[in-house]
């Protein structure tokens, strides 16, 4: 075939740092061969040798290796960004080149596909451009695709969450072109394919088509994928040429390698030209040795990556690891699983460097050192920052001053320069020890800072939107999994958890470990704030009848586990002219002490101040799903618009619609909730104990009811929640069989499948942190909505092996 090609070959690599530091992405050796010679292999094998290389960082050293691309039977023409444009933007810049269909693909990933049958795809569907497809088991950094039976693309989104991971076929970022679809969008701005050209194309209606090829991909996103892509080479399951000699099977030896008598060698395994192994010494299975490097006697490598001229001394132990260019692991040193050291770094005696550590390049670890921390830039321990609720760690283990610091230090290298942000903790004397440590990396960083003092959740995400700030850190202790952990909630400035945005922003910081730090005379200021607990209790205060309330004397049963929290409560309780009869702490039997006292309801307040449970003066419990009806109830009669999100109860709508109010549809996140009251520049009622006591003491005196007379008002449901144990790489999988199996139906995809029947509903969620699947159902009847449960819990389990 007579076609071209655009190698994208300008990524930096940022996540496979230090391997990153001096190369760029495409240049990284896969045994022993840059990763981006595989992919010329593979084009001139299709016929394609007029290829554009698009490139930016480090541009010289891949220039310097490939010339003009004759020693690998192509033609090679370089096309320099000396800004980034974006993936559309890059190819945009070689739009000279470019006169017939062509065919786009990534310097620094590993493929086999037969790319003549993607083309031969792409001219038989008439398409404008073509995506070349895989399913991955993970597809939570990659662009999800679905398509219709023709080939068209119907769906696309681009690193989802696990909530909208409709399908375990992905975007490979390969694709099949006509020139016309570079006239789509100008020259010389960034631009983006999945996020910008294809949304675009699909807006208009225009031909874009999806192939799913088989074969094998691995786009190296990771120092472990980037491991387990030479393993899977030399296993034979990538169809690529290894060079050197295949002495044994699966055991390949470059020209002047040398294996003493003694060795012991284990399949798969690759030996670079001019390797010495010494007699005693073990290598493999796994092992992936480049040129030059040496190997003593009773040294030890198992599935583990060597560049070249590295020398691993006598009883020295690598397990897992990978290794750049000239490192010296002295006698007896061991690196661990996932481990990377850096070109000539050097490594003592017996010392130890332990699991998931970066060592950056020209560092010296002393003998009989174990270290416990990177050194320099590059990577991190942790694999991800924020969970559902945050970031959040257990205390003192997980989350220490250490980590906190460099949290803070990466959220102010997020933020502009000269931010201000607000900082508050609850209680809690590690969360205000971790606080300390927050606000002097931040200050350190360039950041100004308003102290908060101690304020519990509700009351810093109030104190952070009435302070004209870009953000904030809110520190909290959390034992809800019967742990002790602490969360770091990020702030914007509206006081909301901060966006995905600007979570990535913080998690890339985080990885690299670029951090602000400007000179002294830049340094952040640090100013005490003061009575945000006064002003918060005025303005929820502010809209009610107080005197009317004060008549009522309600008297309320008050538990709960922070004692800032029952201050502020019995603070607002005082100004309601509430009885109060308070009990802190400890487990208790609540319902007993409401009708005991006779008191009209009993609340108990969690140690966040964030959520609530409510007893009638009978002492029966409401559900959650009650309080949540209950709490849009509230809204509804303070004006306010409504959240609904996807777990809700169906009642939610219909109260909305029956009080001629709104029902915002919403994921089921915290913020997602909070933000339907905050852009109406009100106190949120979810998210807030305080605020929603306040507004139901108000609606029952309005109406002159009783908890357990408005509790029966309610609209009637009948619900079942269920959690699915499945691991993590079987995720993607299980939500494509559900989607194909549910083809036709009445679904909902804004957060997970919510499959929409005559009796109620039923939504598959992927869990955003742990190996499982929630399951919530809704029916007319209990039965009903156990039978639902049963048969979506069935269905998981078969298409984890499936």
């Amino acid at each position: 075939m007579s076609m071209k090609a655009v190698i994208m070959a300008g990524g930096k690599g940022t996540r496979l740092r230090p391997l990153t530091q001096h190369l760029p992405k495409p240049m990284v050796p896969l045994l022993d061969r840059p990763c981006m010679e595989y992919i010329l292999d593979l084009l001139r094998r299709h016929g394609i040798t007029e290829i554009a290389v698009t490139v930016q960082y480090l541009p010289q050293v891949i220039r310097q290796h490939f010339g003009d691309g004759s020693e690998h039977g192509v033609q090679l023409h370089y096309f320099e960004e000396l800004a980034p444009l974006g993936t559309a933007g890059s190819v945009k810049n070689c739009q000279e080149f470019l006169d017939e269909t062509f065919l786009v693909i990534s310097g620094d990933a590993l493929t086999d596909f037969d790319l003549t049958r993607a083309i031969a795809f792409h001219k038989v569907k008439e398409a404008l451009a073509t995506l070349v497809l895989t399913r991955v088991e993970v597809p939570l950094e990659y662009g999800v695709v679905m398509t219709e039976e023709s080939g068209r693309v119907s769906r696309f989104l681009e690193k989802p969450s696990w909530s909208e991971v409709f399908s375990d076929t992905v975007n490979t970022g390969i694709y099949v072109m006509e020139p016309e679809v570079l006239e789509l969008f100008d020259a010389g701005a960034e631009y983006d394919f999945s996020k910008d050209l294809f949304p675009l194309m699909m807006e208009r209606g225009l031909p874009l088509c999806g192939y799913v090829a088989d074969g094998y991909w691995s786009d190296i996103g990771s120092l472990s994928q980037y491991r387990q892509t030479q393993f899977d080479m030399l296993s034979g399951i990538v169809d690529v040429e290894i060079r050197g000699e295949e002495i044994m099977p699966g055991i390949h030896v470059g020209e002047g390698a040398v294996i003493q008598e003694g060795v012991q060698v284990t399949a798969p395994c690759f030996i670079g030209a001019g390797t010495e192994l010494r007699s005693g010494a073990r290598v493999g299975p796994c092992a992936v040795l480049g040129r030059y490097n040496r190997i003593e006697q009773g040294a030890e490598v198992e599935r583990a990556v060597l560049w070249n001229r590295n020398y691993v001394g006598p009883y020295a132990y690598l397990s897992g690891a990978t290794l750049c260019h000239r490192v010296l692991l002295e006698s007896g040193a061991s690196v661990l699983e996932e481990a990377v050291i850096g070109d000539k770094s050097v490594i003592g005696e017996r010392a130890v460097i332990r699991q998931g550590l970066k060592i950056g390049p020209g560092k010296h670890i002393g003998a009989h050192t174990v270290l416990h921390d990177s050194l320099l830039a590059g990577a991190s321990v942790r694999k991800g920052l924020f969970g559902t609720h945050g970031i959040a760690g257990i205390a003192n283990v997980e989350m220490t001053p250490e980590v906190i610091g460099k949290i803070a230090a990466a959220y102010a290298a997020a933020l502009p320069f000269g931010a201000q942000v607000t900082l508050s903790a609850d209680e809690d004397a590690f969360s205000t020890i971790l606080k300390g440590a927050a606000g002097a990396s931040l200050l350190a960083g360039g950041v100004n800072v308003r102290d908060l003092g101690v304020l519990l959740a509700p009351l810093a995400r109030y104190g952070t939107r009435r302070s004209a700030v870009q953000g904030g850190l809110h520190i909290r202790r959390d034992d809800a999994d019967g742990e002790r952990r602490t969360v770091v909630q990020v702030l914007d400035g509206s006081g909301l958890p901060v966006d995905k945005g600007m979570e990535r922003k913080i998690e890339s910081a985080w990885a690299q470990e670029e951090f602000a730090r400007p000179g002294l005379r830049a340094l952040g200021r640090l100013e005490a704030v003061h009575g945000t607990a006064d002003d918060y209790v005025a303005d929820l205060l502010a809209p009610l009848d107080l005197r009317a309330l004060q008549r009522r004397r309600f008297k309320i049963v008050l538990h709960g586990r922070s004692a800032e929290g029952l201050t502020v409560m019995n603070r607002v309780l005082d100004r309601l002219g509430c009885l109060t009869i308070t009990v802190f702490n400890g487990e208790v039997a609540l319902e007993a002490i409401v009708c005991a006292n006779k008191a009209d309801l009993g609340i108990s307040i969690d140690a966040s101040g964030r959520h609530c449970t409510l007893y009638t003066e009978r002492g029966e419990l409401l559900t959650p799903e009650e309080v949540f009806v209950l709490k849009t109830v509230l809204a509804l009669e303070a004006g306010l618009a409504v959240p609904f999100p996807v777990t809700a109860p169906t009642a939610v709508a219909e109260l909305a619609l029956a009080a001629g109010g709104e029902a915002v549809r919403t994921k089921a996140r915290e913020r997602d909730l909070l933000e339907v009251s905050i852009r109406q520049g009100a106190l949120p009622v979810h998210g807030d104990a305080f605020r929603t006591l306040a507004l139901l003491l108000q609606h029952l005196q309005d109406e002159n009811l009783t908890l357990q007379l408005l509790a029966e008002q309610l609209p009637g449901m009948h619900r079942s929640t269920y959690s699915v144990v499945c691991p993590v790489e079987a995720k993607g999988r299980v939500m494509r069989r559900l989607m194909e199996e549910m083809k036709g139906r009445h679904l909902e995809l804004l957060d997970g499948i919510k499959v929409l029947t005559e009796e109620g509903f039923a939504l598959i969620l992927p869990d955003a942190e742990k190996a499982l699947f929630n399951i919530v159902v809704e029916s007319r009847t209990q039965s009903g909505a156990d039978e639902l449960a049963d048969l979506y819990t069935r269905k998981i389990v078969t298409y984890q092996q499936t």
